[in-house]
């Protein structure tokens, strides 16, 4: 059972073990499996794309802009794929376009979806597990079917509706029933006569008992206490049939109620599909999605079919004829597997759907630009930003990339390095998703494999840090190794961090250098590590080229960072100033600035030190 809907609604173990795969899948997963390429768990997890947990942010939200809850568990299904099909991609760009089409066959629909109002009843009809018991159907399962016979559940329903009434009127029916067994048999009417039948008729109710107890001991204390036990018994059962019958009511009020709510739900997404279907059904590469929406909208219609008769609900004795076929109903949503899979899909295409038209509302706002492909091209974006950057006030800084070399970029702390390995990689992925991204301009030869090292944990328990971090670069020079003809592109984040400096430098550029023979492999590195930088710019690399951030000195030390990227190696030092804005005490800040010089010093006082050694012992 696909996670969304277990995650979202629950389903039941039983209706589960009938599904052998999800009921809505996106279409990127019905291409041809040569042009689908799964994302790496560290590459979704190190850019955020997915929400964590229920504070963290994710960088799919600025994109699909989900409305409600039915978009927003729909998104982590994008996370698994990118693909290589332009075809694809170009025709979901013409789908984006389209969606005003469908904004205008829905608005005529005139219906307001509460998304909240249907994850309730989904969940009253999928989890609750005394659903049979709680409404009064047969739990036997060779009676089971009779839960779809109307004229059944009638019955059944009349019999819980009276009861309370039958009961309350049994007492009375008892005392009128002698006047006329003694009519009948055509004796005078006497109290004697009235009594004796009375006792006769009733001898197994409680009245009966009540006329025994008094004619044999009379109404002394114990015989008293005797009836009004009775009597007590008799009104806490007219109280528990009373309650029975009042719980029977709410609950087909409460049926009645769902019904329209899904009835009303059905309508919409009908016209939804039906609008969809017809944007979509001249798509080659959405043609196995299609038809697959074709199958749910059908069996949706069917479902249609026997809610129509359902009429609001409101007390009458017209309404009692309607209860049959009311439990009916919502016996077979719950029981039939094409009503409740052709629901769960809608749930899942509606929150699709949703994503979509965020992304639309992007391209119409000019938030976002559609990308153009060319086999033949290197990566190439213009005017790129930080998705999230969206909903930042202070506004957002772009910047150009073009691969026609690999990258090395420098700059201080802060200064958006590693801002930009993110938004390029992400400007990649949602180009090879949904063909569009956050850019002017973008033209891209699809990647087949992303990488990306910049969050590599450190597990005491098995390796050290550095030992984490070179096997997450062998694992990416294996993946390389294996894959030669396809495509890759891969962001690193200081490599070898966990050694000592020296080492680090020669480490990282030992396989720098390595990884850029490949010309099926683009990567983008931020450093700290100048000797590295200035070694390449002095071998005047082919394949490697130096990048920084660009940051203003001012006059009183602090830095103005520009966000913003040009050619060339960065050495402006901007620790102390992250460590001012986080308030570090002045006694350290001092002595930092003070390093330098003290340095100096000791290394002055070593060489006057050594002479001295030196002339001692020539002596």
């Amino acid at each position: 059972m696909n996670s969304y809907i277990q995650s979202l609604f629950g389903i039941s173990k039983k209706e589960d073990e009938t599904i052998d795969e999800p009921i809505f899948q996106l279409p990127i997963t019905y291409l041809d499996p040569i042009h689908i390429h799964p994302l790496q768990e560290s590459v979704v997890s190190d850019l955020e794309l997915v929400q964590i947990n229920a504070e963290s942010s994710y960088l799919y939200e600025p994109l699909f802009q989900p409305k409600h809850e039915f978009a927003r568990k729909m998104i982590p299904q994008w996370k698994n794929y990118i693909t290589t099909d332009v075809d694809f991609l170009v025709e979901s760009q013409e789908i984006i376009q389209s969606l005003d089409t469908y904004q205008e066959s829905i608005q005529r629909t005139q219906y307001d979806v509460s998304y909240s109002e249907m994850v309730e009843i989904w969940k009253d009809i999928k989890e609750d597990p005394h659903f049979l018991e709680r409404y009064s159907y047969m739990e036997i399962e060779i009676l089971e079917h009779a839960n779809t016979i109307p004229a059944f559940l009638q019955a059944i329903t009349v019999i819980n509706m009276s009861s309370p009434i039958l009961s309350f009127f049994i007492p009375f029916i008892m005392f009128l029933m002698p006047f006329i067994i003694i009519k009948l048999q055509g004796h005078p009417i006497t109290f004697s006569i009235y009594l004796s039948v009375l006792k006769d008729i009733s001898r197994h109710h409680f009245i009966g008992k009540i006329i025994s107890s008094s004619v044999s001991g009379g109404f002394n204390i114990r015989n008293m206490v005797y009836l009004l036990g009775i009597v007590g018994l008799y009104c806490f059962q007219i109280y528990q049939n009373w309650l029975s019958c009042s719980r029977f009511y709410k609950n087909i009020q409460k049926i009645n109620t769902n019904i329209i709510s899904i009835k009303k739900y059905v309508n919409y997404s009908i016209v939804s599909m039906e609008s969809m279907y017809s944007i979509m059904n001249d798509k080659k590469s959405y043609h196995t999605f299609s038809v697959k929406l074709k199958r749910q909208l059908e069996n949706l219609k069917r479902l249609n079919q026997i809610l129509i008769k359902i009429q609001p609900f409101y007390p009458s004795f017209s309404k009692i004829g309607e209860i049959g076929d009311l439990l009916g109903c919502y016996y077979q949503i719950y029981s039939k597997s094409e009503y409740s899979n052709a629901l769960a899909y809608s749930f899942e295409f509606e929150g699709y759907i949703n994503n979509l038209l965020g992304v639309y509302d992007n391209v119409v706002n000019k938030r976002i630009t559609f990308a153009t492909y060319d086999n033949a091209s290197d990566l190439i974006i213009k005017d790129q930003y930080y998705p999230s950057l969206l909903m930042d006030a202070s506004g957002y800084t772009v910047n150009d990339i073009n691969l026609n070399k690999n990258m090395i970029i420098t700059g201080p702390n802060a200064s958006g390095k590693t801002t930009y390995l993110k938004t390029t990689t992400l400007n990649i992925i949602f180009s090879q998703q949904i063909g569009c991204g956050f850019y002017s301009s973008c033209t891209i030869c699809p990647y087949t494999h992303i990488h990306s090292y910049l969050n590599i944990p450190d597990t005491s328990g098995r390796d050290s840090l550095f030992q984490a971090e070179s096997r997450r670069c062998k694992e990416i020079i294996g993946a390389i190794i294996q894959n030669q003809e396809k495509r890759h592109f891969c962001i690193f984040d200081e490599l070898y961090s966990g050694t000592n400096p020296t080492e680090a430098t020669k480490s990282a550029y030992a396989f720098l250098t390595y990884l850029a023979k490949f010309e099926n492999v683009d990567f983008i590195l931020t450093t700290h590590y100048l000797d590295m930088c200035e070694r390449i710019t002095k071998e005047k690399s082919v394949l490697i080229e130096n990048w920084k951030m660009i940051v203003e000195c001012m006059e009183n030390g602090d830095l103005e960072y520009q966000y913003t990227i040009s050619p060339g190696i960065s050495k402006v030092q901007g620790a102390i100033k992250v460590l001012r804005d986080m308030d570090y005490p002045l006694e350290i800040l001092d002595t930092i600035k003070t390093y330098d010089i003290s340095n100096k010093d000791i290394a002055v006082e070593d060489i006057k030190i050594k002479k001295k050694k030196k002339i001692s012992t020539t002596q």
